[in-house]
């Protein structure tokens, strides 16, 4: 623990400051496996815009890797860790980044052996992480231009005590915007994951537990109604996952007039496992507004249609 996490939140969120960026990397999983040199090429644009841009945080949405082996996690943390030092980033595991028991996952990983959670001991917040020693579940308090933003990163399908977990973070921390970050949440068909409701969903989280009651699911409707919509302070979902066209948008209005904007984001059906095309989120404070473009440092091109090229009030 830190000090009081208070602390850092005393000063008032003003909206007002300098532009700054948050990137998100979706679904990197055939680069670790089959084109590290694309991940190489994301990680280097990074390092090397990082001050010209005010790049303040990257996110990972998940499927860091296409299954939970040695060689593709040593291949990912060798460049993710060229980040260290030169801006934060949290990693939110999919579900190929878990070990698998048949056709299903387990909550088991390989993430902790090559991301040590002592990378989180800066992040300020009350409980950096949901379990010791596991960053899967993730709280992190990130200084930008514009104040202080709360991210939380949620494992594949969070289970009901991680989201209670989460919950009890936004809550301490309710005076910051906040950004949550998990895998499997958002459709390409701009509708949140529903298992009750929507069963022909065909990456609906539920589907890979199977019959194993010990591995417990939340979907996106799930995550919505236990954490999302209980807390104003959450402006942004980020997530991948979702095969279809790899793009999804969605903005919700809460009970009490608020708003929350979720992202999906996936091009890993496209040419190279994705072409590197990675997502940056454009924030200008004052104005309480972020422009959201996709750009390839691989191809060093940009998408321009409206639904990769956008932009949001917030």
């Amino acid at each position: 623990m830190v000090g009081d996490p208070r602390s850092v939140v005393a000063a008032s969120h003003s909206g007002e400051g300098a532009a700054f960026t948050i990137v998100s990397l979706p679904d990197t999983q055939y680069y670790a496996a089959q084109h590290p040199e694309i991940l190489a090429s994301q990680a280097e644009w990074i390092v090397r815009e990082q001050a010209r841009r005010g790049v303040a945080l990257v996110v990972h949405e998940g499927d860091i890797v296409d299954s939970d082996d040695t060689n593709q996690w040593r291949r990912a943390s060798t460049t993710l860790h060229e980040l260290d030092g030169v801006v934060p980033y949290v990693l939110s595991p999919g579900n190929h980044d878990y070990a698998r028991s048949g056709d299903h996952i387990t909550r088991e990983t390989r993430l902790d052996d090559f991301f040590a959670s002592d990378g989180l001991a800066g992040a300020s917040c009350l409980e950096p992480t949901f379990e010791p020693g596991r960053i899967e579940n993730s709280c992190r308090i990130v200084e930008t231009p514009g104040g202080p933003w709360l991210v939380l990163s949620l494992e594949f399908g969070p289970r009901d005590a991680v989201l209670e977990w989460a919950d009890a973070m936004a809550r301490w921390y309710a005076d910051l915007p906040a950004i949550v970050v998990t895998h499997a949440y958002l459709a390409s068909d701009d509708t949140r994951y529903d298992h009750a409701a929507r069963r022909d969903q065909l990456w609906n989280p539920h589907r890979y537990a199977g019959a194993d009651a010990a591995v417990q699911i939340n979907d996106g409707e799930e995550i919505w109604r236990k954490l999302i919509v209980k807390n104003d302070n959450i402006l942004f979902v980020l997530c991948g996952h979702d095969l279809g066209d790899g793009i999804g948008r969605l903005t919700s209005v809460r009970p009490d007039g608020t708003r929350v904007h979720q992202l999906l984001a996936n091009y890993q059906m496209g040419p190279l496992g994705g072409g590197g095309y990675l997502r940056l989120m454009q924030f200008s404070p004052a104005a309480r507004r972020v422009r959201i473009r996709t750009y390839s440092p691989y191809f060093d091109r940009f998408k321009t249609d409206p639904d990769n090229d956008f932009t949001l009030d917030y």
